[in-house]
C-alpha cells in the first residue's frame, strides 16, 4: 500500500503496487499466447490415428480365398504418413511395461510376422483398448463385414486445456480487484475503486460511519514466506480484504488515527 494524498479531509490509499499492474499486463498477453501453443502443440505432438480395414479376394492357382488389409493413416497439422498392412490376422493388447506410470495400453496388428501398433504412444484408457481389439478381431472372423474404421485421437486434451488457458487470461483480464480507497471525511464516504488489466473502473462508495475499523494481520504461507492483510471491517460484520508482501502496519495505524478508531494489528 502506499498514501498518495493526506490532507485534514481526504485520506488516499495506493493498493496496486507498479509490479502488480506489470503483472496484470503480461498475464492478459500470455495467457491467450499460452493457450493457442498449447492447441498447437497438441495437432502436431498428438497425431489423428485412422485403421481402415477391407477384405479382400485373393486369387490363387487352385483356389479363392480373402485376407483382411488395412490402411493406417497418422496425421498432424505438419504430415501425413499412411501405411498399408496386409494379411492382418489379429489385433492385441500391448501392455507398456517399461512406462513409469502402470496401466498404459495400446493396439498391436499383427500381419505377415510383424508386430504394428496402431498409435504411436500408449493410453490409459484400457477399456477403450480393450473394446478396439475385440472390434478388430470380430471383423477378421466375419468376411461378410464390408469396412472397418477406428479413429483415435487425443486432441481433445490439447482443447480443453488451450481453451481452458484463453478463457482463463479472458477472466483475469476483465475481472476488477480493488486498485484504491479515499477515505473522504467533506463528504463522509470512502470510495473504493476496482480496476482491471484493461484499466477499467468502478467505483464503490460506502459511509465512513459504517467502518468498524481497519485491521492488520500477519501470516507466514507453507513456504515460509510472510504475508500482510488488511482488512476494512464494517459495522455490518462486511469485510473487505487484501494482502501485501510488505509490512503496511504503519499505513494501517495512519488511516484509523484519520478515521478516529482503535488499532487492531495480529501476529
Amino acid at each position: 500500500m502506499l498514501i498518495t494524498k493526506h490532507t485534514n479531509q481526504i485520506l488516499q490509499v495506493d493498493l496496486q503496487e507498479w509490479y502488480d499492474r506489470f503483472r496484470g499486463i503480461l498475464i492478459i498477453r500470455a495467457f491467450p499466447v499460452i493457450g493457442v501453443l498449447i492447441i498447437l502443440c497438441g495437432n502436431i505432438f498428438s497425431p489423428r490415428i485412422h485403421l481402415s480395414c477391407n477384405h479382400a479376394t485373393i486369387d490363387s492357382l487352385f483356389s479363392k480365398h480373402t485376407q483382411v488389409v488395412c490402411s493406417l493413416t497418422t496425421s498432424n497439422i505438419l504430415h501425413e504418413k499412411i501405411t498399408q498392412i496386409e494379411h492382418v490376422k489379429n489385433a492385441k493388447l500391448d501392455y507398456c511395461r517399461f512406462c513409469d506410470s502402470g496401466g498404459v495400453f495400446r493396439v498391436v496388428l499383427a500381419a505377415n510376422r510383424e508386430k504394428i501398433p496402431l498409435t504411436p504412444d500408449y493410453i490409459y484408457r484400457k477399456s477403450v483398448v480393450s473394446q478396439q481389439v475385440a472390434e478388430i478381431k470380430a471383423f477378421i472372423n466375419n468376411p461378410g463385414e464390408a469396412t472397418l474404421n477406428i479413429y483415435e485421437e487425443h486432441r481433445w486434451l490439447y482443447y480443453l486445456v488451450g481453451f481452458a488457458t484463453t478463457i482463463l487470461g479472458v477472466y483475469i483480464a476483465f475481472y476488477k480487484s480493488l486498485k484504491s480507497c479515499t477515505f473522504d471525511k467533506s463528504s463522509g464516504q470512502l470510495h473504493l475503486e476496482y480496476q482491471n488489466s484493461l484499466f477499467q473502473s468502478a467505483v464503490r462508495e460506502e459511509s465512513l460511519n459504517d467502518i468498524h475499523k481497519i485491521n492488520f494481520k500477519e501470516s507466514t504461507g507453507d513456504e515460509g514466506k510472510d504475508y500482510y492483510h488488511t482488512e476494512i471491517v464494517f459495522k455490518s460484520d462486511e469485510i473487505i480484504s487484501f494482502r501485501s508482501v510488505k509490512d503496511d502496519s504503519e499505513i494501517v495505524q495512519t488511516i484509523n488515527q484519520f478515521l478516529g478508531v482503535s488499532d487492531s494489528i495480529d501476529s
